[in-house]
């Protein structure tokens, strides 16, 4: 009797999980799985029995229903999980990355990857939720948050994630925790000012790197590239510039609405290289034009904004925080991702959010929805302060 009135309560839980955020993830996940199938088949093959599907789409299924059942655990795990034992999560975290250092596997020039028999994982992706309940845990249950030390410790947590995957080095993965830690930090009434110095010093990272040459010569190529293109012209097209121009290519010859599913010559004929990961959105704007990728556009933005308003339901400190970084992560992803993809911003790895292939990307993005829904149904009753 006491497992089915178990069993019945996490039911009941289950009968009040934010909709308004579970419903856009999965639309985004269909996105995803379409255009996955759309870049990597070439249907004109397959019609005339020349060729088989890649299958990328149906592991990309697969781990799109192993990624929502783990949203339903985290959502229905315990809260006290989360906001009492955060600094456990830092710790796994942190191991994570330092055994990548050690085991990990380099593809794309960087040692991102620790292989699970034929299964590669990337822990840079999977530590951004863990990132983000472990400042959440700092900032909760921090008196003097508006104080030196108490920025100084948030750094140093950050760095305590940013160090080893700058020296995988995934700049692109890096790119996203600054965002998130400004949103987190300025949620929980940090200095004004030593935020401000946190944007400056975001904003100058790259390019002091470029100047003083730390960054290695591909990277140190991209920028030019991405320099280059300002005046509207993609330099060296046929050698580094070559994907950014085919990208470019793909996302203005969309025009109104597209080329239609299964048409986009970048994609088809191959032209466009990582079309089914980093450079899926387009994929997306070829063969949608620009309906399509506005309807994407408003389901992700409307996604964002409904995470946000569990924030706003929600009183306890650690439990907003945790939203906002989530809220954050998806949002600077995504507009990095796009950013890259449309020539806006140097090209660096950087995964669409529930859309590109991958299923670490899909794991952590499952993840951060599953924090956020753990909090929607199993609401904490502390108040926090006014600058919550």
């Amino acid at each position: 009797m006491r497992i089915a009135g178990k069993v019945k309560q996490k039911a009941s839980l289950l009968r009040a999980l934010p909709l308004g955020v579970v419903i856009p993830a999965l639309l985004l996940c269909a996105f995803g799985v379409a255009f996955i199938y759309s870049a990597t088949t070439d249907f004109e093959l397959v019609a005339e029995g020349l060729a088989r599907t890649s299958g990328f789409h149906l592991r990309q299924a697969a781990f799109v229903m192993i990624g929502f059942t783990m949203m339903l655990f985290i959502a229905l795990a315990p809260p006290r999980w989360f906001s009492t034992h955060w600094y456990i999560w830092l710790g796994l975290g942190v191991l994570m990355l330092g055994s990548v250092l050690v085991f990990g596997k380099t593809v794309n020039g960087a040692k991102s990857w620790i292989m699970i028999g034929s299964f590669g994982l990337q822990p840079s992706e999977m530590c951004k939720p863990l990132f983000i309940v472990a400042l959440a845990g700092y900032l909760r249950y921090h008196q003097s948050i508006d104080s030196l030390g108490a920025f100084a410790w948030c750094l140093g947590i950050a760095g305590a994630f940013l160090i080893p995957i700058m020296l995988q080095p995934d700049l692109g993965t890096a790119m996203v925790f600054i965002p998130v830690v400004a949103a987190m930090i300025w949620v929980a009434g940090g200095n004004r000012i030593y935020l401000g110095s946190l944007g400056m010093a975001g904003l100058s990272v790259i390019p002091g790197a470029y100047v003083f040459g730390v960054l290695k010569e591909h990277q140190m190529k991209r920028i030019e590239i991405y320099l280059s293109g300002l005046s509207g012209e993609v330099a060296d097209r046929s050698g580094d510039g070559y994907q950014i121009w085919q990208s470019m290519t793909a996302i203005g010859s969309g025009g109104f609405s597209g080329e239609g599913f299964g048409m986009g010559s970048q994609s088809q004929m191959a032209f466009l290289p990582e079309r089914h990961n980093d450079f899926i959105f387009a994929v997306i704007a070829q063969e949608t034009g620009l309906l399509g990728v506005g309807l994407f556009v408003a389901i992700l933005f409307f996604m964002i904004t409904r995470i946000l308003r569990v924030a706003d339901k929600t009183r306890d400190p650690f439990s907003r925080l945790v939203v906002i970084g989530v809220a954050a992560m998806f949002f600077a992803q995504s507009a990095i991702n796009i950013g890259v993809v449309s020539g806006m911003l140097p090209v660096t790895g950087i995964t669409l959010p529930l859309v590109s292939y991958g299923g670490s990307s899909l794991l952590s993005g499952f993840a951060a929805i599953g924090l956020v829904c753990n909090i929607a149904i199993q609401p904490v009753r502390t108040m926090g302060k006014a600058t919550f």
